[in-house]
C-alpha cells in the first residue's frame, strides 16, 4: 500500500489540531477533578508535597479525636467535683442546724442525714468516668498533641473513691455512739457539739480541697482546649497549603478551555482550506 504524502501545510494545520486536542483533554480533566496536579506525572514536586501537607494534616486529625475524648474526660471529673461540692456544702447545712440544735435526738437525725450524703460523695466520684479513664478514682490521663506523640501532657487524678481518701473522711460523723469526740447525739451537748465541730472543720477542708482540684483541673482544661484550636488551624492551614499546589482555578480552565475549542475549531477550518488548496492543484491535471 502506497504511503499518504501531506503537503506542509495540511501537515502543520494537523499537528496544530492534535495538540489542541490533547491541551483541551487536559483542560477538560482539570474542571472534572478540580485539580491541576491530579498525579506525580503532572508536576512530581507539587504532587508529593501535597501529599506529604495532606498527611501531616490527617495525623492531625487523628490527634484531635483523642483530644476531645481528654476533654470530654476532663469535663466528666468537673461536673462531678461540682456535684461533690453541691453535696458537700448541704452538709455544711446540715452540720450548722445540728450545732444550733440543743436536741440529741435531732442531731441523731442530723447526723443520719449527713453520713447518707458523704456516702454519696464516693458515689458520685465512682461514677466521674468517661471513656474508662476517671480523674476522681486516681487514673492518669495522657494527652498526646503531635502526631509523634511527643508532645503531650499527662493529668494525675484523685482518688476519692472507696479505695481511696473520700473528699470527706469516712469517720466525720460517727453516730454510732461509741466516741463522743465524733457522736452527734452525745448525751451532753458540749460533747456533741465537739463532734459536730470536728465535721464542720472537715467538711470546711474538703471544699477548700475542692476548689484546689478543680481550679488544677481548669487549668489543664484549658490547656487541652488551647491546644485544640491551635490543632484545628494547624489542619486547616495544612490542607490549604497541599490544595494551593494541587487545585486547579475553574474560572482560568474554563476560559482555556473556550479558546481551546475555538483554536480547534480555526485550525479544521485551516485544514479544510489546505485541502482545498491541494484538489486545485489536482484539477490542472484533470
Amino acid at each position: 500500500m502506497a504511503d499518504v504524502t501531506l503537503t506542509a501545510a495540511m501537515r502543520t494545520n494537523l499537528l496544530s489540531i492534535q495538540q489542541t486536542e490533547s491541551m483541551i483533554g487536559v483542560a477538560q480533566n482539570r474542571l472534572a477533578t478540580g485539580k491541576k496536579v491530579n498525579s506525580a506525572i503532572d508536576d512530581p514536586r507539587n504532587f508529593f508535597t501535597a501529599a506529604s501537607l495532606n498527611y501531616r494534616a490527617g495525623d492531625l486529625s487523628r490527634r484531635l479525636d483523642g483530644i476531645g475524648l481528654a476533654i470530654k474526660t476532663f469535663e466528666a471529673a468537673d461536673k462531678g467535683i461540682k456535684a461533690i461540692t453541691k453535696i458537700v456544702e448541704s452538709m455544711a447545712a446540715i452540720a450548722k442546724e445540728a450545732l444550733d440544735s440543743t436536741s440529741p435526738t435531732q442531731r441523731a437525725t442530723l447526723g443520719a442525714q449527713f453520713n447518707t450524703l458523704r456516702l454519696q460523695l464516693i458515689d458520685v466520684a465512682e461514677d466521674s468516668g468517661f471513656n474508662g479513664t476517671n480523674l476522681l478514682a486516681g487514673n492518669t490521663l495522657t494527652v498526646q498533641f503531635n502526631e509523634a506523640g511527643t508532645n503531650n501532657l499527662a493529668q494525675v487524678g484523685v482518688d476519692w473513691t472507696q479505695g481511696g481518701t473520700a473528699a470527706v473522711s469516712i469517720v466525720a460523723a460517727d453516730v454510732s455512739g461509741d466516741d463522743a469526740v465524733t457522736d452527734w447525739n452525745a448525751a451532753t451537748l458540749a460533747s456533741g457539739a465537739t463532734a459536730i465541730n470536728a465535721s464542720i472543720a472537715l467538711v470546711n477542708t474538703a471544699l477548700s480541697t475542692l476548689r484546689t482540684q478543680a481550679a488544677a483541673f481548669g487549668s489543664s482544661l484549658n490547656i487541652v482546649k488551647t491546644r485544640e484550636e491551635f490543632t484545628k488551624e494547624m489542619v486547616a492551614n495544612l490542607k490549604a497549603g497541599a490544595d494551593n499546589l494541587v487545585l486547579a482555578d475553574i474560572n482560568e480552565e474554563s476560559a482555556n478551555l473556550l479558546t481551546l475549542q475555538t483554536r480547534q475549531q480555526l485550525g479544521v477550518q485551516a485544514l479544510s482550506l489546505a485541502n482545498q488548496s491541494q484538489q486545485s492543484v489536482l484539477r490542472l491535471f484533470s
